[in-house]
């Protein structure tokens, strides 16, 4: 079997020398297969461990699982430098080289496609936090006459505090999205991440991927760092990650 990591286009010259040594699993090698000005980055697996008798139950495994989306991805990062990089999914799985050839073939002109898309561009990712939001001020409790029309007008003011408070972070989401894309080539907003999963002592309110063409990344991030300054009092913090191989704007991939 072989399990395929990526596609590659414009490799540079001596490319092959700066394949991994070691890919999904430990001792396994990293070779690419080459149709014409396409490649693919792949490496032999056992039927024993990917076969699709077996690795259901070994995806049950988190460890395991978490060892090889890391190692998948460790290969996918290491192509960068080299070469044009469409990545492929997790588990992408190939009986030999034969049906990896046919596929190369059979989606050949969606690939191309998705190298002129991506040629000379880079993705990289930010994600927005808020500090969970102090209670609304209350105003002091009132007793007597006049009491039931003061703690009316006290939920009014505060339903109206939380409705404004919404209002400017749904403004300062929208706003830090619409910029950071006009310095992109592409962009996309994938759904915010639970707590759970994110981990941060904070609210997520944007969770977002852009595609930015290395010529731009300068005024890109410098529009980053503006956004930074201007909502920082708002309690916004930006967390910027990659870059990454470009798995938001590949395509469908192979299969």
């Amino acid at each position: 079997m072989l399990y395929v990591y990526a596609v590659t286009a414009d490799h540079i010259a001596d490319s092959d020398d700066l394949l991994p040594e070691e890919g999904i699993l430990p001792d396994v090698p990293v070779r690419r297969f080459r149709w014409g000005t396409l490649a693919a980055v792949a490496s032999p697996v056992p039927d024993t461990v990917f076969g699709a008798a077996t690795l259901p139950g070994r995806l049950e495994d988190a460890p395991w699982t978490r060892a090889c989306v890391l190692a998948h991805q460790r290969v996918v990062s290491a192509l960068l430098p080299a070469a044009t990089v469409l990545p492929l999914k997790f588990c992408t799985l190939f009986s030999g080289e034969p049906a990896l050839s046919a596929a190369i073939a059979g989606h050949r002109e969606a690939l191309e496609r998705a190298v002129d898309r991506l040629r000379g561009a880079r993705e990289w990712g930010v994600k927005l936090f808020f500090e969970t939001p102090a209670p609304v001020a209350r105003l002091p409790e009132t007793v007597g006459a006049g009491a039931g029309a003061a703690f009316f007008r006290r939920k009014r003011e505060e339903q109206q505090a939380r409705l404004a408070a919404d209002a400017a972070l749904d403004l300062c989401v929208a706003t830090s999205h619409r910029r950071l894309a006009s310095h992109a080539r592409a962009a996309v907003a994938n759904p915010v991440q639970p707590p759970e999963l994110h981990r941060q002592p904070a609210v997520m309110a944007l969770n977002a991927a852009y595609l930015v063409a290395t010529a731009d990344e300068t005024a890109w991030r410098a529009c980053l760092s503006d956004l930074e300054r201007t909502y920082a009092a708002a309690g916004a913090r930006y967390v910027l990650t990659g870059p990454w191989g470009a798995y938001n704007f590949a395509g469908a991939g192979l299969v």
